[in-house]
């Protein structure tokens, strides 16, 4: 990871390469927490519903005393298998992050993590993601709470005043739209939770906090990548899953062309075997994409605390001399200016920024130790050159015309073609 402010192209490259150079541990990973459930709460659902279907019918179809007691259990259990099984998929989803975010860590700092070292690295952090996960469901649940109330006294203001239909459809539509905003703004606010709580150790509000505090000033950028991410990953699974798809029907005909197997159960061979390889083959697809996804989301955490922290330097000097010992624990706010901006005053430089700086302050003084001993060296000797000789080449011609008379007539003589 260049020790710099990232792009979207580093991250995106960042995750790749963190992916490529340790995918069994990873996928190891998301199969066990993602994979499995996934696969568990699929079957589940799918043939808890159609045996449910099956009761009630029979329930309704034979009537008398009891039909009551067996509609309302089956609907109850039919609302465990709808909602309680893919929240438990959920889970195992959302604590993929922390194994995810640990390697990532590592792969910043040259290592790699084996399932064991992951899974120590934890030690102590899994109990608070844990505790993130349950705290998610129960203010999603009072949310809900809340949007059903007002959805009831919308209801009921609507019913007494009489409105018409377009005023129902155009109410719940603004409903349902400032619903989704704030479950949007409120999910990117703490999207850095889970990777804060692997990365640093902090404690569940603390690391709440602490994603709150990096995605201040940030928000529509991390908002629009996590955005970008997802819908890029799920165009990718939904082109993967298309062959599948009818590599499914034609297992389905081969096994139970008409669909009668098994059919006094309730559930035929055929929709075993198309739910089974649709499960199997759709959970391969996520296991990669949540990993991606997770590794994504690690590398904009750290990319704001680069921002924010100063993290790169800390790395560095970790990377060079071993100190500080875990350069992804907590530490305080460091003023840096927007990037690349220049710094205010009393500011340090960013590390990439003091660099040319370094290099200018290292080449400025070099140019005059290079040309100031130049200028004596070709001028000074040059001067007693030119003129130490010329002094002798005019005094010497003037020692014998001072000398005999006849040699001092010498010169008119010269003068004498001259005249003629």
């Amino acid at each position: 990871m260049p020790l710099r402010p990232l792009g979207l192209g580093d991250v995106l490259a960042g995750a790749f390469t963190v992916f490529r150079r340790n995918p069994r541990v990873l996928l190891l990973w998301s199969l066990l927490l993602s994979g499995v459930l996934g696969l568990l709460a699929t079957l589940a659902s799918t043939f808890g519903q159609r045996a449910l279907q099956g009761r009630l019918t029979s329930a309704v179809d034979a009537g008398g005393s009891g039909a009551e007691d067996v509609v309302a259990g089956s609907v109850t259990l039919f609302v465990v298998l709808s909602v309680g099984l893919p929240f438990l998929a959920y889970l195992g989803r959302a604590f993929l992050v922390a194994p995810v975010a640990a390697d990532t860590g590592q792969r910043i700092l040259g290592r790699r993590a084996s399932f064991r070292g992951l899974w120590a690295l934890l030690a102590g952090r899994r109990w608070p993601v844990l505790a993130w996960i349950l705290l998610q469901l129960v203010a999603g649940l009072v949310l809900g709470a809340v949007f059903v109330s007002i959805a009831v006294g919308m209801v009921v203001g609507l019913a007494a005043g009489r409105a018409g239909v377009g005023g129902y459809v155009g109410a719940f539509f603004l409903f349902a739209l400032g619903a989704l905003v704030l479950i949007v703004w409120l999910g990117t606010r703490f999207a850095f939770t889970v990777p804060t709580i692997a990365l640093e150790g902090r404690s569940v509000f603390s690391a709440a906090a602490q994603s709150w505090r990096l995605t201040r000033g940030a928000f529509w950028r991390t908002f629009g990548i996590v955005l970008l991410v997802q819908v890029a990953f799920g165009i990718a699974g939904s082109i993967a899953s298309i062959p599948l798809t009818f590599g499914t029907a034609l297992a389905v005909g081969a096994f139970d062309p008409l669909g009668q197997t098994g059919a006094a159960a309730g559930v035929g061979a055929g929709a075993v075997v198309a739910v089974v390889l649709g499960a199997l083959l759709s959970i391969a697809v996520q296991c990669v994409t949540d990993v991606l996804s997770a590794s994504v989301l690690t590398f904009l955490a750290v990319d704001r605390r680069i921002r924010t922290e100063a993290l790169d330097q800390r790395i560095a000097s970790h990377l060079e001399t071993g100190e500080p010992t875990d350069p992804f624990a907590p530490a305080p706010v460091v003023p840096r200016a927007p990037w690349p901006g220049r710094p205010g005053p009393g500011q340090p430089w960013p590390s990439q920024q003091e660099w040319p700086a370094q290099q200018q302050q290292q080449q400025w003084p070099a140019q005059p130790q290079q040309q100031w001993p130049a200028q004596p060296q070709q001028q000074w000797p040059a001067q007693p050159q030119q003129q130490w000789p010329a002094q002798p080449q005019q005094q010497w011609p003037a020692q014998p015309q001072q000398g005999t008379p006849g040699q001092q007539q010498w010169p008119g003589q010269q003068h004498w073609p001259g005249g003629s």
